[in-house]
């Protein structure tokens, strides 16, 4: 039986090899294999031979590590009392067994352990011996084609959609990740297990969406030497937003010409040569963020650099029509549901970017998706603020909201389809169902049958307003 000992010894001897391998032969400039470890006076190709080599070797003990890992959690979580493995380490757990071993960070601890249970092989209830719960990962792991990093993001991945995913399909997932992984950097392995994860359990995408939109948080921290820190956890919808007007900013930034004068010896007229901006990017992104807020609480203009940003959802036309499935924000990793992405043509400037079976572009809509100011004031006049009866939220929180959709149900961008709701109040109406009305300029909300089955409209808006006291009393118009 091979124990951990003797596979520590083999992988070490194997790392020895690569090494001799990749310094023989000509591998120095000069010197040959008697040179050893001189990194300084390799060649291009030798000292690439060798990092080579050391990522191989390094991906075999990492996986050495996760089974050490996975041995250690099992132990840690079965055996107790006195003689346990916890008694005997006085560690609470594996991951803080490792730290204390190998002087790691907790993090790495916890990837090595969660990688190591999934990956070591079970046993069933009455003894049997059970394959690991993804033996595919497991294999290549064991092989040294796949980094601990990347088998996590897999499992991790296919974990989450496993509950309502088909064995089949499970196992096909597993089997083309780790094909990818085998030769992509982990990074894109990290995008594509979310895409897997997204395929194979498309009811899970909303919920999802919703637990990242819960974890939503700003916290704001003075710092000892006066500095202010602002820590923002934002969901993958609110993160296009900051994104793609940060990036439309810096952009218009990096491009704006800087000159700065010399002597035009020969007479050319070319006199001046461009100089750089001095900032550095996070101090870029830092002063368009401030730019950003300093417009918005004095300015009514757009700004010049974001008059032609706008925010790419790609979907397909099913997911377009029926709002179900998921959807993709430019340059954010984590998928949206189709529903939010719909929601958001009401109230972002977007393009819909409408993708076929083949990812086909079907179309690439363009148009005038925002209100005008005059036409939010005119709603704000009759909505009063935030539409929705009950809520009672100022007009600066309200945004313009198209009653008949924009895109999937071609609503208007006109004064007869405006309402005026919050962010909440519109994402709750659209989740839910609520039917919109306007009748003589008084907005009327008809919940679906699941909040009142009889499906009473609700007037919302603002309060009616009194008018002069008459014989029969005072009356108001509706």
């Amino acid at each position: 039986m091979t124990t951990s000992t003797d596979l520590l010894i083999e992988s070490t001897a194997a790392l020895a090899e690569t090494y001799s391998r990749a310094l023989g032969g000509g591998v120095c400039s000069e010197g040959g294999p008697s040179a050893g470890l001189d990194l300084q006076r390799m060649t291009d190709a030798g000292l690439l031979a060798v990092a080579d080599a050391v990522f191989a070797s390094g991906r075999r003990l990492d996986a050495l590590k996760a089974q050490v890992a996975g041995q250690l959690q099992d132990r840690f979580e079965h055996d107790s009392g006195p003689h346990s493995i916890s008694a005997r380490t006085g560690n609470r757990n594996a991951a803080a067994a490792l730290t204390d071993i190998g002087h790691i960070s907790m993090a790495e601890a916890g990837r090595l352990c969660r990688v190591g249970a999934v990956t070591r092989p079970r046993r069933s209830l009455i003894g049997e011996a059970l394959p690991p719960e993804f033996p595919e990962v497991a294999e290549a792991l064991a092989a040294g084609v796949l980094p601990v990093d990347s088998a996590l993001y897999i499992t991790a991945n296919l974990a989450q959609a496993a509950p309502r995913a088909t064995t089949d399909d499970m196992i096909a997932a597993e089997k083309e990740l780790v094909e990818f992984a085998a030769t992509n950097p982990v990074d894109s392995v990290r995008k594509l297990s979310v895409r897997y994860r997204d395929a194979l359990d498309v009811d899970g995408v909303e919920p999802r969406e919703e637990v990242l939109v819960s974890r939503r948080a700003l916290t704001r921290l003075v710092q000892p030497n006066g500095m202010k820190r602002y820590i923002l956890d934002a969901d993958p919808v609110s993160a296009a937003f900051l994104d793609t007007a940060i990036d439309g900013m810096v952009s218009a930034e990096l491009r704006k010409p800087r000159f700065e004068a010399k002597e035009d010896p020969d007479g050319c007229g070319d006199n001046h040569e461009i100089i750089g901006d001095g900032r550095t990017m996070p101090q870029l992104n830092f002063d368009a963020f401030v730019d950003i807020v300093r417009h918005a609480l004095s300015g009514t203009e757009g700004l010049g650099a974001l008059d032609h940003t706008t925010i790419i959802v790609r979907m397909s036309l099913e997911s377009l029509q029926t709002g179900l499935g998921e959807a993709q924000l430019d340059g954010i990793e984590q998928p949206i549901s189709a529903f939010t992405a719909r929601k958001m043509a009401a109230e972002a400037c977007l393009i819909p970017m409408v993708l076929g079976g083949k990812s086909e572009v079907l179309d690439f809509g363009l148009g005038k998706r925002l209100f005008t100011r005059a036409q939010k004031l005119a709603a704000i006049e009759r909505d009063g603020g935030c539409a929705t009866a009950g809520c009672n939220r100022p007009p600066s929180y309200a945004e313009g909201h198209h009653i008949v959709w924009y895109k999937s149900q071609d609503g208007p961008t006109n004064q007869s389809n405006i309402l005026m709701l919050c962010s909440a109040c519109h994402h709750r109406i659209h989740r839910e169902g609520w039917e919109i009305i306007v009748t003589d300029n008084v907005v009327y909300f008809t919940p679906p049958a699941t909040v009142d089955p009889k499906r009473t409209p609700r007037r919302g808006g603002r309060p009616p307003v009194p008018t002069p006291k008459g014989h029969d009393g005072p009356h108001y118009k509706s």
